[in-house]
């Protein structure tokens, strides 16, 4: 009899431990990436309130030049976002709309490897920095219906030119504009300052 209760006692504790890292997703996390490999990785939380939702669109104002995982912080979140909505059956197979507008010291993120070189620290290019870090990622997210535009007035105070840009993003008037019109057409603001 004691051992009956002994085994009983250890597969209720089991089930109870299961139970619990099921309950907790959060609490042992383990990252996926179902669209964009190695960056914003996300955990799948089924029973959170606020499930990403079809035909939603979102306008992520990136100025800040703060590094995560290797690139800038906002297209780390712009890769998360789009990570979750497909996760969630809600990605842009199912009316999803991203937009980057690129201002401010995050400028230099929209040139090719080039320019990106040409326009680098002396001291970066002694280290053999001749590559544009985020140049890849950008390239994914286009590849998957993200719209990345790059403000002309900034590239212009920055000493940028137009032909420095980088295929996957596209020069607009300014960030201003894009901001406005992505707004007029419903799309949900996030600023990454």
């Amino acid at each position: 009899m004691t051992r009956v209760i002994g085994i009983v006692f250890v597969l209720l504790a089991a089930t109870a431990t299961a139970h619990a890292q099921n309950a907790d997703p959060t609490g042992s996390p383990s990252f996926q990436y179902p669209l964009i490999k190695g960056h914003g990785g996300i955990v799948v939380v089924p029973d959170a309130s606020q499930q990403p939702k079809k035909n939603s669109k979102v306008l992520l104002d990136i100025v800040s030049d703060e590094k995560a995982g290797g690139v800038i912080k906002g297209f780390d979140r712009a890769a998360l976002i789009l990570n979750q909505y497909t996760q969630a059956g809600a990605g842009t197979d199912n009316g999803f709309k991203m937009t980057l507008i690129l201002h401010g010291p995050a400028t230099k993120s929209a040139l090719s490897h080039e320019a990106y070189a040409k326009h680098s620290k002396p001291y970066a290019q002694s280290l053999g920095i001749d590559k544009n870090p985020n140049l890849e990622l950008l390239q994914e997210l286009k590849k998957h219906g993200v719209e990345i535009f790059v403000c002309a007035q900034a590239l212009a105070h920055h000493g940028y030119a137009m032909d420095e840009v980088a295929q996957p993003v596209t020069t607009a008037v300014s960030a201003a504009t894009v901001n406005i019109n992505k707004q007029m057409e419903g799309y949900a603001y996030i600023p990454f300052h």
